[in-house]
Formats: structure tokens, C-alpha cells, sequence
């Protein structure tokens, strides 16, 4: 089992100009990483889309959750491997550009299907987000590691935060565009305005690889040992959770969190279908939520900083919980304030910023800070491969929506929320706690 609460930089440090290369590569490619996942709208943009091709909220529960799937499953089996990699930076740059042209491949194909085959471009757009999906989680496990490598602990949430926010004033922006290609104005017609939004979304992925590029990796000596087998590394699964207390809560919380991230594609649904909303409006959801995600940046950099993951954990928490509660209050004011609905739908995309944007940064921070160099890829990638489970809360939601109402699902994602904050009680701070071993 690792050792824990280990603080110390992991290697040498680098000169200044490689240092300002390695933060400027780190906080760029971030930036354009959450513009262009801006554009996709996975909350927005996307459920709105596959919405105009099936009336199935099911359907489109299960394309969103396979989407996650994609990125979560894989990974346990590729930390096994990158954990005894002595470079981490070659397989960062060899997964990004093998799977982030795949948005431009979609933009093509949705351009050229055009509207007469809705359920084939249903299926296209939904392989080619795994497939984004699939190949970022090749890059994710070692990205983190190189992040634990090149940047120190105390300034690590500064430097992280400050991507955000920089994406989140080009999210800003991405809204606007999104509103004008998809408004009635637009030159372009369903489903090719959706294309074009896609092809913008492709090329932004492409500068933010381009920019680390710039990113330096310390040279150090990797742990020593051979890959392990996959069965091996699942087959470790059991005994690290039972008998490693501390993470186990952890993963727990994770797992609440992201089920409650199930309610994420419906809020579009619900507004555009149940309060009337028009499509355009989906530009002003954007730019609310990229404010949130913004702030999430200041967040990230000022709390991470200061009082550790876990404090920002619980704040993170807070912050989920309260969008599904102001959806729960539209339909209530619709009949007393009708003119407030928009303003409190703009908040509850402003929340859903501040916290899908910062949810998960606390929980790998915590690792990087609560595990020795050796284990960070292995504990990263077991609560991530966990947290696949989770993939289907999008088509239950979708079910509940069908058999019951939105209401439903948006009072479940309440009561999770209430529940992952009670347990995150538990999880020890590794700012404030000694060393400790198993």
C-alpha cells in the first residue's frame, strides 16, 4: 500500500524559463480545453442536439453516459502501464493528437448526413464523442502525472485555476458565437449550424495540443518495476479499497457526485421543452455556465492553495446541489414571476459552472497530495474506473423523466448531493494530518 501525505516535490527543479514554458503550455492548453468543451455543451449544446434527432430522453440519457463511460472505464487499465513509465509527456502528446481531430471528423459527417438520417447521425455523434472521450482517458492518467512532476504543490491550484478562468472568459465568448449560429439570423440551417459550432469546438482542441507543446517535464528517475498485468491491477481493486479507509470514503463521495451529475443533460430539456424556451436561449445557458466555470477558476486557485482539496471538496458539493434546487423552484415562479424564470435559469447554469467545472479537481488533488509518486496513477485511475458505474445515471435520469417528471429527477439529485456532503465529513485533510502508514 503507499505511503501518504507526501508533500515533497517530486524531482529536481527546473530552470526559470522552463518553469514559465511549463505554466504557460499547462494553463493555455487548459484554457482552450474548456473553451471548446464550451462549444460542444454538454449540458447545452449536445443534449439540444441529439434532442432534434430522437425523442427518446433515454436515448439521450445513454449516448451522455456512454460519453463518461468512455473516459472513466479505461483507465484503471492504463494506469498500470504509465505508472512505470520514466516519461509521461510522449504519451500525453500521442493520445491528444489521435483523439481530439475527432470533433472535426464529426463536424464533417454531420455536414454531410444533414437531416434525412437522424438515427445514423444519432449514432455518429455519439462514436465519435466516445471516441474523443476514449483517447483523452489515455492521455488523462499520465497529464496528471506530469501536472504532480512539473508544477509544485503550493502553486499548483494558482496555476490550474488560472486556466479555467481564462477558459471560462473564452467560454464567454464561445456562447455568443453559439447563440448567433444556432439563433434564427444564422445563415446556416439544422443540423449544419451544429456542424459548423462542432468544427469551431475540433479547432480549439487542436491549439490547446499545440500549446503543450510548450510544457517541460523535470527528469527523474521513474519507479522501479514492470507494468502489471491488467487482471493484476483489477484484481488489486478489493484489497486497496478494503483495507485503505481514508480513499474509500473518498471514492464514495466521488461516486454520489457523479450520480448526480445524471440530472446534467435535462436542465436544457426542461427549459426548451417544459418552460419554453427557445433553442437560441442555449447561447445565454452557455454563457452563464462559462461564468461559473470562470469563478470555479478562482476557486480552484484560492481555496486548493490555502486550505487543501478537501475544504474545496465540500464547497464543490454545496455548489452541485444547488442547481437541481432552483430548477425545482421554475415551475413555482413561472406562475407567480413568470419574467424571473430566465434570470433563475441563467443562475442555475452560473452554479452548474462553478461546479462541473471544479468537481473533480479536488478529488485528484487530494490523491496527488495523500499518495507517494508510485501510486498517484494507480489511485487516479481505480476511482476513475469506479466511477464508470455511474455512466448509466444519465439513462436512469432519462427513464425517471419518462415514467415520473423532470421534477423527479432534479429532487434525486438534491437528496445525493445532501448525502455526499454529510460523508465528506469523514475525509481526512491532508494539510493538517502527519504522515501515516498501512
Amino acid at each position: 500500500m503507499p505511503e501518504h501525505y507526501d508533500d515533497a516535490l517530486d524531482g529536481p527543479e527546473i530552470t526559470t524559463w522552463d518553469y514559465r514554458r511549463t505554466t504557460l503550455g499547462f494553463a493555455i492548453d487548459m484554457a482552450l480545453f474548456e473553451a471548446a468543451f464550451s462549444f460542444i455543451g454538454f449540458t447545452t449544446v449536445l443534449p439540444a442536439f441529439l434532442a432534434a434527432l430522437v425523442d427518446s430522453e433515454i436515448l439521450i440519457g445513454l449516448a451522455t453516459g456512454m460519453a463518461s463511460a468512455a473516459w472513466l472505464l479505461p483507465q484503471m487499465a492504463i494506469a498500470g502501464t504509465v505508472a512505470h513509465k520514466p516519461h509521461k509527456k510522449p504519451l500525453v502528446m500521442r493520445a491528444v493528437w489521435s483523439s481530439r481531430p475527432t470533433m472535426l471528423l464529426m463536424a464533417l459527417l454531420v455536414w454531410l448526413l444533414g437531416a434525412d438520417v437522424p438515427g445514423l447521425t444519432f449514432a455518429v455523434v455519439t462514436l465519435c464523442v466516445i471516441a474523443l472521450f476514449v483517447g483523452d482517458a489515455f492521455a488523462s492518467v499520465p497529464w496528471f502525472e506530469l501536472i504532480a512532476k512539473a508544477l509544485p504543490l503550493e502553486r499548483r491550484g494558482q496555476i490550474l485555476g488560472m486556466g479555467q478562468m481564462l477558459g471560462g472568459l473564452l467560454g464567454i465568448a464561445a456562447g455568443i458565437v453559439v447563440r448567433y449560429i444556432l439563433g434564427p439570423t444564422s445563415p446556416w440551417t439544422f443540423p449544419n449550424n451544429y456542424a459548423i459550432v462542432f468544427a469551431i469546438s475540433g479547432s480549439t482542441f487542436m491549439l490547446g495540443a499545440l500549446a503543450l507543446l510548450l510544457v517541460q517535464e523535470p527528469k527523474i528517475e521513474a519507479p522501479t518495476g514492470t507494468p502489471q498485468p491488467v487482471r493484476a491491477v483489477l484484481a488489486s481493486i478489493p484489497s486497496i479499497l478494503k483495507e485503505d479507509y481514508h480513499f474509500r470514503r473518498v471514492v464514495i463521495v466521488r461516486l454520489l457526485v457523479n450520480l448526480m451529475g445524471g440530472a446534467g443533460a435535462f436542465y436544457v430539456l426542461y427549459a426548451t421543452i417544459r418552460l419554453g424556451f427557445g433553442i437560441a436561449d442555449v447561447g445565454y445557458f452557455i454563457s452563464a455556465q462559462v461564468m461559473g466555470s470562470t469563478a470555479s477558476g478562482a476557486l480552484l486557485g484560492l481555496v486548493q492553495d490555502r486550505w487543501g482539496p478537501v475544504t474545496h471538496l465540500r464547497i464543490v458539493i454545496v455548489l452541485a446541489i444547488i442547481p437541481p434546487l432552483l430548477t425545482l423552484l421554475a415551475a413555482p415562479m413561472q406562475l407567480a414571476i413568470p419574467g424571473a424564470v430566465p434570470i433563475l435559469f441563467l443562475a442555475v447554469y452560473f452554479f452548474l459552472g462553478l461546479y462541473t467545472a471544479g468537481f473533480a479537481w479536488p478529488f485528484y488533488n487530494w490523491i496527488l497530495e495523500y499518495c507517494s509518486p508510485a501510486y498517484r496513477s494507480l489511485y487516479i485511475g481505480l476511482i476513475n474506473t469506479i466511477s464508470a458505474v455511474t455512466m448509466i445515471a444519465p439513462a436512469i435520469a432519462g427513464w425517471i423523466v419518462g415514467a415520473f417528471s423532470y421534477r423527479a429527477v432534479f429532487a434525486i439529485a438534491v437528496g445525493l448531493g445532501v448525502a455526499a456532503f454529510i460523508l465528506s465529513e469523514t475525509i481526512p485533510s491532508t494539510r493538517i494530518q502527519p504522515p501515516i502508514e498501512l
